[in-house]
């Protein structure tokens, strides 16, 4: 029966990556790298995630769901593979500007992949911090397409401010793009589709997907669903951030000393570090750490620590 699992990090370098995935949330990897991203928990055969420790240590997760079904997600067959990926991701510059297919776009194409859905929580940004987040209202395919062949495709998108303990979710079809100073810790299907719209004139240059861009990207009017996530309350509670067709996520609030008893959805649970520190049944999890509660634990206790913590608690929907 598989204990609670500590997941290895996967250093991914990107030509925007900075620091900070060393220096505060402590990635084993050198300052001077460029390292993007760190996938946490995935399920992808060219990225996969080992187990840290335990008796499972160096075994893959997903191996041990395809094992271990029953005892991981509650179900006497899994899936093919686990539809859910967990990165952090830091940003010493800005992202392309992007857009994600859903599924039906991506089978209709025959793309090999799934949409991406995904959701960002924001550990760290400046003091006036934006994310792109959707067009402009009354910008249209035909406005789009003019604004990338000018390279104008900044003053078609919208810009919205961010400060940390921020929580947005990104559906499929959404223009946006992660700016510089931004870390984050992102929740999404599992899927590495992405087409970019505009790249900043980067050096060197990247490919653009115009025309999928096009095809995709959502024209109408799209609210920015940002809001403030943490909380002083005394005795720690659960705060529900999204829960959508793919994935629930929820916010486990914990002032300093306190303790909050949570109870397994049943098919699993992925806990993630975005504030302070912890302990998960008496294993640490601290601010960057990720850890899979299997649906065999039916219940956790987590132990804030001296200057409390916060913690994503997610649930994939489809298993």
């Amino acid at each position: 029966m598989p204990p609670i699992l500590r997941l290895a990090p996967r250093l991914v370098p990107r030509p925007w990556g900075g620091a900070r995935l060393s220096t505060l949330l402590g990635k084993k990897c050198s300052p001077a790298e460029k390292i993007g991203e760190t996938w946490e928990l995935s399920d992808r055969p060219d990225t996969p995630s080992a187990i840290e420790g335990g008796p499972h240590h160096g075994r893959l997760f997903g191996d041990l769901i395809r094992e271990f079904p029953k005892e991981m997600i509650g179900r006497n067959q899994p899936p093919p593979r686990f539809p859910l990926l967990v990165k952090y991701i830091d940003a010493a510059e800005d992202l392309s500007i992007q857009v994600h297919p859903d599924d039906e776009y991506a089978e209709r194409k025959g793309l090999g992949d799934r949409g991406k859905t995904e959701c960002w929580y924001i550990l760290d940004c400046h003091a006036n911090g934006e994310i792109i987040f959707g067009l402009r209202e009354g910008v249209g395919p035909h406005d789009l397409e003019r604004a990338i062949r000018e390279g104008t495709v900044d003053a078609a998108v919208r810009r919205a401010p961010i400060s940390p303990g921020d929580f947005l979710f990104v559906p499929a079809g959404t223009v946006h793009a992660i700016l510089a100073g931004t870390l984050l810790c992102e929740i999404q299907q599992s899927s590495d589709l992405t087409f970019r719209l505009w790249d900043w004139n980067r050096v060197p240059a990247r490919p653009l997907h115009i025309r999928e861009s096009l095809e995709v990207a959502r024209y109408r009017p799209t609210a920015i669903p940002a809001i403030a996530t943490r909380s002083d309350n005394s005795t720690g509670l659960v705060l529900d951030l999204t829960r959508n067709r793919f994935f629930q996520v929820r916010l486990a609030s914990l002032p300093p000393r306190s303790r909050l008893t949570v109870t397994q959805p049943g098919h699993g649970l992925i806990l993630n570090g975005v504030l302070g520190s912890c302990s998960v049944n008496r294993l640490d999890l601290s601010l960057g750490g990720t850890l899979f509660i299997p649906a065999c634990v039916s219940e956790i206790e987590l132990e804030a620590g001296e200057k409390g913590a916060a913690v994503l608690l997610t649930e994939s929907l489809e298993v």
